[in-house]
């Protein structure tokens, strides 16, 4: 009886540390993620704006030049 309580009390310990370690793995993944989206990100809104700058005004010049 006592080997059986010995047995349960290391799977314990060794469930918790794998459980642990899971978990870190699970947020380092979860961080590299973000990091990888928040690059994406901010490098498709500079396309987005380089683009934009070069339609924006000249789009609202030709629309106040055809309305007067």
């Amino acid at each position: 009886m006592a080997a059986l309580e010995n047995l349960r009390e290391h799977w314990l310990v060794v469930g918790t540390e794998l459980l642990v370690r899971a978990t870190r793995g699970i947020c380092d993944g979860s961080l590299l993620n973000a990091d990888s989206g928040r690059a994406d990100t901010r490098a498709r809104i500079e396309e987005w704006t380089s683009v934009l700058s070069l339609y924006a005004p000249v789009n609202e010049v030709d629309s106040v030049r055809v309305s007067a």
